[in-house]
């Protein structure tokens, strides 16, 4: 018996090299508030925000930073636009992408959060 998955890896992977940015500047500074950006493979189905707020699952994922789940505006296997909520402490933040479909997490990547205005 084969120990070797016969199927496609579909686990949630964030892109290792400008993975998660700041939608408007394409930089890696976010604030609360911020539009962000996440690219990678195996996401999320493709679907958009169709109500206010935004839902903090969409396209079967949904994104952490921390225990927190953020709200998702679309989603796409290739990509994830996302806000960072107003309401999230300023400091180091661990984000996961994790797919509901498959019950699987994206490893973690390490983003910094600085103070709002």
């Amino acid at each position: 018996v084969s120990l070797t998955p016969t199927g496609a890896d579909t686990r949630p992977a964030i892109s290792a090299a400008n993975g998660i940015v700041n939608s408007a500047d394409g930089s890696p500074n976010f604030q609360p508030g911020s539009f962000i950006t996440i690219s990678g493979t195996h996401l999320a189905d493709s679907a958009t925000a169709d109500t206010i707020p935004p839902p903090t699952v969409l396209g079967g994922s949904c994104v952490t930073f921390g225990d927190i789940a953020v709200p998702l505006l679309a989603s796409s296997s290739g990509q994830i636009l996302a806000q960072v909520p107003n309401t999230l402490q300023a400091g180091t933040q661990v984000v996961e992408v994790r797919s509901l479909s498959t019950a699987q997490a994206s490893d973690p990547v390490v983003v910094t959060v600085k103070p709002g205005n």
